[in-house]
């Protein structure tokens, strides 16, 4: 499991990471997985990749400094498409009375000095979560790296020469990552929906607009080439999504 502390407190920084070593040497202990910790000082340096953790324990309180107050950042991280549980650590702020209803249901809310018990029921929030949510895919472009889940896929395309895909995302973005559709794919077994059209596109069946004899037609207009090979299981997939969405 992979875990954030977002503090711009160091001496509470330093005990959250003792605390969460302790719990994941326990964890190993018992036969279970231990956790990944990142330590951040600062609200930048976590919003490089945020997507990828499963817990995220905030607590920004020098407004002076980083602008933004923990409630604040619990915001923007929701607001950059994380979805792992995130948990506010009140010191000097109550980040539970400057929560809207709706963020109360969302958020976990802790008090400073963290409890152990406490944290446990915690972690095992977050361990539950991350047994139930699908795995995040990592795309890895020249801006940089973005995690996104099988379901914002809309379809892989392998450019001139195929070592390099474009990957279109049903938010409108493209990315372009090295890599060969085989490659790819071998990364999208836990998404049913994810199937190759043909030995250079991987298409998600979810957003198919028209299905012909022999291409695919997506939601955003884009047409595709169906391959003898693949096209048969890809039509009866599609067929049985729809079955589904009736």
């Amino acid at each position: 499991m992979h875990i954030a502390v977002c503090d711009d407190n160091i001496a509470d920084r330093k005990q959250m990471h003792r605390l969460l070593e302790r719990a994941s040497d326990e964890n190993k202990k018992n036969n279970l997985e231990g956790f990944f910790i990142d330590l951040y000082g600062n609200v930048p340096s976590l919003m490089q990749t945020p997507q990828m953790y499963d817990g995220i324990f905030v607590d920004m309180t020098n407004t002076a400094e980083s602008i933004q107050n923990g409630i604040e950042v619990a915001r923007a991280l929701r607001k950059a498409g994380v979805t792992g549980k995130i948990i506010l650590c009140s010191s000097s702020i109550d980040y539970r009375k400057l929560s809207t209803d709706d963020e109360k249901e969302d958020f976990i809310f802790m008090k400073k000095p963290i409890i152990k018990k406490e944290l446990r029921e915690v972690l095992n929030i977050c361990e539950d979560f991350r047994a139930k949510r699908e795995p995040l895919i990592e795309l890895r472009d020249d801006n940089g790296t973005v995690y996104v889940n099988g379901s914002d896929i809309l379809y892989a395309h392998a450019k001139n020469g195929g070592g390099r895909l474009s990957i279109k995302l049903v938010d409108g973005r493209s990315i372009t990552i090295l890599s060969t559709i085989y490659m790819f794919y071998e990364d999208l077994e836990p998404f049913y929906y994810l199937l190759p059209a043909s030995e250079s596109t991987v298409v998600n069946i979810r957003h198919i607009q028209k299905m012909k004899a022999f291409c695919v037609i997506m939601d955003d207009g884009h047409k595709f080439r169906l391959s003898i090979e693949f096209g048969k299981n890809l039509k009866t997939h599609f067929e049985k999504e729809k079955e589904t969405t009736i």
